[in-house]
């Protein structure tokens, strides 16, 4: 069928897909779920330009053959992508229901298969269609009961399992997971649509056939409407959603990526001074490595860096402890490996043994809240860092006047 939806609608909603599916291509392409969401969505955006009255006048200009022939074949090749997205989704959700994932290609080239012959009867039974210059629900008959019987039956037998697992999802989440059940129950409106369409393409059709009546929509457009709502606006929003966090992550935006660039500098600097503690990161094939590793990395090492500069620190307090106050322990660092830089050994009476010493916070969240605030101050001393004298002039403190910042001499 050829859409009447507007090509004002169609085609920013068409490039928005072809935008999320080049953002997954880049993003999102790793797990098998991603790869199978993203030849789904391959699918559905062909589905649409298949529909399209310009692209489907466009394929009549460019392939051989007569005109109407061409457009009439793409419109019912449009059914056929349809089951083609939609045996996508039925392979991620066997792998949602628990399905072994190391037959997922194995299954998947059979729901292809499913695909192939459901295509091949809409086209065959489309035929009488085809040659009348008509769309299915304008010739009737038999043969438009068995088009939508074959087109409807992928898409049934999807919604039961997208819906049958999205329940089970929705009971376990538990009261407090509000945002998965969110997600689970906008997937569970998506399926019930799918399902009602299933059902009533079939049904129509057959209560038309016998009542002797025409159908009640001949130029499809209600068809074409569901159709569009359903795969080219539902579903691309459900999956958006991963795309977007998945893309601030990659960019630094997320939460954990703006904690890493306010700790890197200090970062930077302390494992600069004491090399030796850090370790290699692991990295994906992309070479990039997880945000919350990076953020756990940085703090251990951050942590470590203080105990080993504890020991060139004439401070009796203990500079991984950052309970006092950020600007003072900042400067105390300051000095620290200045002292190691300028070649001076450590402090014989600081060589504590590891398992006595008092690391501050033992909260993970509290201490990475105190690790910023330490970083915080830290932009303003890490210049006593490159200083080739051992006389320092500290600039003021935070919040406090000239009698907190002496100048010391060793």
């Amino acid at each position: 069928m050829t859409s009447p939806i507007p090509g004002l609608i169609t085609w920013p909603v068409l490039t928005d897909i072809a935008l999320v599916l080049a953002g997954r291509w880049w993003l999102l392409r790793d797990s098998l779920v991603d790869r199978l969401i993203n030849r789904g969505l391959a699918a559905a955006l062909s589905e649409h330009l298949l529909r399209d009255a310009w692209f489907q006048h466009s394929l009549a200009w460019l392939l051989p053959g007569d005109d109407s022939d061409v457009v009439n074949i793409a419109r019912q090749l449009s059914l056929g992508a349809t089951v083609l997205c939609i045996s996508h989704v039925y392979g991620v959700a066997m792998l949602w229901a628990g399905a072994d994932p190391a037959h997922t290609w194995r299954r998947q080239w059979r729901y292809y298969l499913v695909t192939i012959t459901a295509t091949t009867v809409i086209l065959t039974a489309g035929t009488p269609a085809r040659r009348a210059d008509q769309l299915i629900d304008q010739t009737l008959g038999w043969p438009a009961v068995v088009v939508w019987a074959a087109f409807s039956l992928p898409l049934g037998a999807t919604a039961l399992l997208v819906g049958r697992v999205c329940v089970r999802e929705i009971h376990a989440a538990g009261d407090t997971a509000w945002q998965e059940r969110a997600l689970h129950t906008a997937v569970l409106g998506t399926a019930v649509g799918l399902g009602i369409v299933a059902v009533v393409y079939p049904v129509g059709t057959i209560i038309s056939l016998i009542t002797g009546q025409p159908s009640f929509d001949p130029e499809m457009h209600w068809k074409a409407w569901s159709g569009f709502l359903l795969s080219a606006v539902g579903a691309p929003a459900v999956i958006t959603v991963p795309l977007i966090s998945t893309l601030l992550t990659h960019i630094g935006w997320d939460r954990t990526g703006r904690y890493c660039r306010r700790l890197r500098p200090m970062w930077a600097d302390l494992t600069a001074a004491v090399p030796e503690i850090v370790l290699e990161m692991r990295r994906d094939h992309n070479g990039r490595t997880d945000p919350a590793i990076r953020l756990h990395r940085m703090t251990v090492e951050i942590r470590d860096s203080l105990l080993h500069l504890e020991r060139y620190s004439d401070s009796p307090d203990d500079l991984a402890a950052t309970g006092g106050d950020p600007y003072i322990y900042a400067r105390r660092i300051a000095e620290a490996i200045a002292t190691k830089a300028a070649g001076h050994p450590p402090s014989a009476s600081r060589f504590t043994p590891r398992h006595q010493v008092q690391p501050g916070a033992r909260d993970l969240t509290a201490e990475l809240r105190q690790l910023l605030a330490l970083a915080r101050a830290w932009r303003q001393v890490r210049g006593l860092t490159k200083s080739p004298s051992r006389t320092y002039v500290y600039p003021p403190a935070h919040g406090r006047g000239a009698a907190s910042s002496p100048t010391s001499a060793r």
